[in-house]
């Protein structure tokens, strides 16, 4: 029918709400969103405190901001949720107000990658809740694809956001970018070598750099933890935790 409808996830002791416009929202996002990632989930419960800053980069619409943001809910941190799309975008926005998050999740319409510089986004699908979209080419994943429309946007890297901006370095990072990982490696140096990075849950894909990718985050201090690989895809969940120094 086309009518919205508000469907409630439960993970714990919390109780988070969407607003799902399609099926992708319905089922993917609101309803397997929490079961598909578990190692996600445990990271978010087990490791990120009340008071953390947090980068969910490729926040899609919202699923693991959401939940952060209800863990920090008598703290005082905060997640900084960045999705480029803009029907994604859109949908992010609308469930962190139904949720009550305003103060606790900050979204922002723009991708990361080496530099900063304007960019066009290719959609991989127009419907609401859909991923592998991509910069500069219509590639993800390692796989062309015939893009449904062309976006333009303002891409960043998380080094200059941080140094030129009012943003704090982050105590914890997630990155889901569908292959465009290395390109936002390659633009948080200075991020990955400062202490204050503590934790990064990052999605992995083997034919778009993801050797580099894990290499670069290991020689920055990080141990890898936890992996759940992706069935029938040269893709995986990596947990990365600083090594303690002593």
């Amino acid at each position: 029918m086309g009518i919205p409808l508000r469907v409630r996830s439960s993970v714990g002791k919390y109780s988070i709400v969407f607003i799902a416009n399609s099926f992708l929202e319905y089922h993917l996002r609101a309803r397997q969103g929490y079961k598909r990632e578990p190692i996600t989930v445990e990271w978010i419960l087990g490791m990120i405190e009340q008071d953390d800053i947090v980068f969910d980069v490729g926040a899609n619409v919202g699923t693991y901001s959401l939940l952060i943001g209800k863990t920090m809910d008598s703290g005082a941190g905060q997640v900084f949720a960045f999705e480029p799309e803009a029907s994604n975008f859109l949908s992010l926005n609308e469930n962190i107000k139904l949720n009550r998050l305003g103060n606790k999740v900050v979204a922002f319409p723009v991708a990361f990658s080496d530099s900063s510089r304007p960019a066009h986004l290719f959609l991989s699908s127009n419907i609401r809740g859909s991923a592998c979209h991509s910069i500069d080419i219509p590639e993800s994943e390692g796989k062309k694809y015939i893009s449904q429309h062309t976006q333009g946007i303002y891409v960043l890297s998380v080094d200059d956001l941080c140094r030129e901006n009012d943003i704090p370095i982050p105590n914890h990072i997630k990155i889901d970018v569908d292959g465009a990982e290395l390109g936002i490696i390659y633009g948080m140096k200075n991020v990955l070598g400062n202490q204050a990075l503590k934790t990064i849950m990052i999605e992995i894909t083997e034919e778009t750099g993801g050797p580099m990718v894990e290499e670069i985050i290991l020689g920055n201090g990080f141990k890898e933890v936890r992996r759940q690989q992706w069935e029938n895809k040269k893709m995986s969940n990596v947990l990365y935790v600083r090594a303690r120094s002593d």
